[in-house]
């Protein structure tokens, strides 16, 4: 029988993932005995669902019992599912597979173990793989099942047929339980795995092994896109930058990794994909909403994402003194003619008392120096303000006419001149 320990390195503690099936009690009993052989530790690592009541305890009960009968170290852990998947409106199988590894990299990140080894086999791969394309899959879900999270989780028996791991599991004579919720076609891979791979396998006996070679064939693809998506991609504090132009597969993977970094895990589509690729071919300044609160905006070379700022935009009565604007200090001073040299300056005099401190609204129209009076969107897209900046630059204004922004320029109407008596200086700091 075929077990990959090449994913272990010596010395490192593999954690198996045991639910008390015959796979996964075959792999601990496999890691257990080659562990002297490769100089690694094992113990397991058991998760209780909570999706069949008293039966899905009774198998942690057991996998409990095997392993302090053993001399096994376990690691038990138990959520639930249910309240799990209502809550985020998720299936219950994809429910119980998220916390399933959150439980695996909880126990690693707290050291527990370097590895998380799971039983998953040729035919768990096969059966992946027509799943993900009958819902509509990539090169990524025709890559199946393979080493996840930087391989931390690890999948020895991937290439091993199951009815191998049948006659090991009846030659070494392991006990073992069975989910009575396999047999159940209420579930979307427990009917795909027992009414149609059957038929499948009728007129195509060798299928399993052809769609092995197709997952390491798409794997592969997927790994080298995945790495040129790398390449054009740029990640920042407050934005993430996308360079153009780049062939659709790759900025694919790109917009998904920049959507990923802006905290938008699910949900996207191939039409967000294609939103924000359209852009490509926009002019400078053209944006779309994607999801999650993010925007997509052209700017020359590249398209930069977004995250809307959902905290209230300040506004407050202009004054002398320092301020601070979304994470920026600025400052507004009396300050001597003699003195002018960096900085913008106003006519105080000319300033409506009512003048107040905020971000640009809709309607708001600025008069450049020397006369022409336009809307403030505008002006700010003739001297290249990016679209994702415009929100966080603070302007002086009354109503919707804006005397001065900062850092930027200084409206015609409050502009100093021969009749100037008090000259106000603003900067940022």
């Amino acid at each position: 029988m075929f077990v990959d320990l090449l994913g272990i390195s010596p010395k490192e503690t593999v954690a198996v993932a045991v639910s008390g099936g015959q796979d996964s009690m075959a792999l601990l009993h496999i890691l257990r005995r080659e562990k002297e052989k490769f100089h690694f530790n094992v113990i397991a690592i058991n998760v209780e669902h909570g999706i069949r009541g008293k039966a899905s305890v009774s198998d942690s009960e057991f996998v409990a019992l095997y392993c302090k009968n053993n001399g096994v170290p376990l690691l038990s852990f138990k959520v639930d599912a249910l309240s799990y998947a209502k809550k985020n409106k998720l299936s219950v199988e994809t429910a119980a597979r998220i916390l399933r590894y959150g439980c695996f990299l909880d126990a690693i990140a707290k050291g527990k173990c370097d590895k998380v080894a799971t039983a998953h086999h040729k035919k768990d791969n096969f059966e992946t793989v027509l799943f993900n394309l009958f819902r509509g899959t990539g090169i990524k879900g025709l890559a199946g099942i393979k080493d996840g999270y930087d391989g931390r989780i690890i999948r020895p028996l991937l290439k091993t047929d199951k009815s191998e791991i049948e006659k090991y599991v009846k030659e070494n004579e392991l006990p073992f339980v069975t989910d009575e919720t396999n047999f159940s076609t209420d579930y979307t891979r427990n009917a795909l795995r027992l009414n149609v791979i059957p038929k499948i396998e009728e007129l195509f006996p060798d299928a399993e092994n052809a769609v092995l070679r197709l997952s390491e064939s798409a794997k592969l693809d997927e790994e080298f896109l995945s790495a040129e998506a790398d390449k054009i991609l740029s990640v920042f504090s407050d934005r993430v930058e996308i360079k153009i132009p780049a062939h659709y597969s790759v900025f694919a993977r790109a917009t998904v990794k920049a959507l990923k970094s802006l905290g938008v895990k699910k949900d996207w589509e191939k039409v967000h994909i294609d939103d924000a690729y359209a852009l490509t071919v926009k002019q400078n300044g053209a944006s779309v909403d994607l999801l999650g609160g993010v925007t997509v905006c052209r700017e020359y070379d590249k398209l930069t994402f977004t995250k809307t700022e959902t905290e209230n935009k300040p506004e407050f009565p202009f004054s002398l003194g320092t301020f601070e604007f979304f994470g920026t200090n600025y400052k507004a001073e009396i300050t001597a003619a003699e003195n002018l040299k960096d900085g913008l300056y106003i006519d105080a005099d000319k300033l409506p008392k009512d003048a107040v401190i905020r971000t640009k609204k809709d309607g708001d129209r600025f008069t450049k120096f020397g006369g022409g009076t336009k809307s403030l969107g505008d002006y700010f897209t003739d001297i290249k303000v990016p679209k994702r900046l415009r929100d966080k630059i603070p302007v002086i204004a009354s109503g919707n006419e804006v005397f001065a922004i900062f850092k930027l320029a200084v409206s015609d109407k409050v502009r100093i001149d021969g009749n100037t008596r008090r000259i106000i200086k603003l900067t940022q700091e």
